[in-house]
């Protein structure tokens, strides 16, 4: 039987830490790792001592998890962008000998100027020849395949739908995708004042994935071939 008295012969110095843990929010779990005593034991001394799941000791928990919480996922934010730096600079040693082939050159500055600014890699335009030359820039440089790595969307404003068939037959001629690989959205922003275009064909927009942060990768790259020319 657990009392006052066989608490004092056995083990006073550990059952006192036990009560301290449980004053200072620990839970059952943390004081066994803290004493190596067992569950129950504990909450027989627990019980004995008055120290129960009270509601204080409830708000203390709470507030020790809450504080725990925000330490792993303040660890786990340094621990991502770690992985981010070391990918990109992998990434920047690997493409350190394209930084003088012109073709190279020109796909990385029509994604600074026309592309996505976040970690994902997305790039729209209404000019065919651009989305040619991205689509060209990232197989060739990236080793990434439009038919596996990349999806399709057309942006098209609604006044034009009886031009949808016109307009998919075009891009798919033009990127080389079928049209069950490219989806359609329709823009309903009201467009006043605008004179009847017959070469019309709304705008494409590329989203690029199997390579992790590539967003991320050529905006670094950019940066670096950017700060070259403003020394020059």
């Amino acid at each position: 039987m657990i009392n006052h008295s066989s608490i004092r012969r056995k083990s006073k110095e550990i059952f006192e830490k036990v009560i301290v843990l449980r004053k200072q929010g620990f839970s059952y779990s943390e004081i066994r790792r803290e004493t190596g005593v067992a569950k129950t034991t504990i909450n027989n001394w627990l019980t004995l001592a008055g120290l129960t799941l009270t509601r204080e000791h409830l708000l203390i928990q709470a507030k020790k998890r809450l504080e725990n919480n925000i330490i792993a996922t303040e660890a786990s934010k340094i621990t991502r962008l770690k992985r981010k730096e070391e990918s990109i600079q992998k990434t920047l040693e690997i493409h350190r000998k394209y930084f003088k082939d012109p073709f190279y050159n020109y796909g990385v500055a029509i994604y600074e100027s026309e592309g996505s600014k976040g970690t994902d890699c997305k790039f729209s335009n209404s000019d065919y020849r651009l989305i040619q030359v991205f689509l060209k820039f990232v197989e060739k440089y990236f080793s990434l395949e439009r038919e596996n790595n990349m999806t399709f969307a057309i942006y098209i404003h609604e006044t034009r739908k009886d031009d949808l068939e016109k307009i998919m037959g075009f891009w798919t001629k033009v990127i080389r995708v079928p049209k069950d690989k490219i989806k359609v959205y329709w823009k309903r922003n009201k467009v006043v004042g605008r004179r009847y275009n017959p070469d019309y064909v709304g705008q494409m927009a590329v989203r690029v994935k199997g390579e992790r942060i590539l967003g991320s990768k050529i905006s670094a790259i950019s940066d670096i071939i950017l700060r070259k020319f403003q020394r020059d």
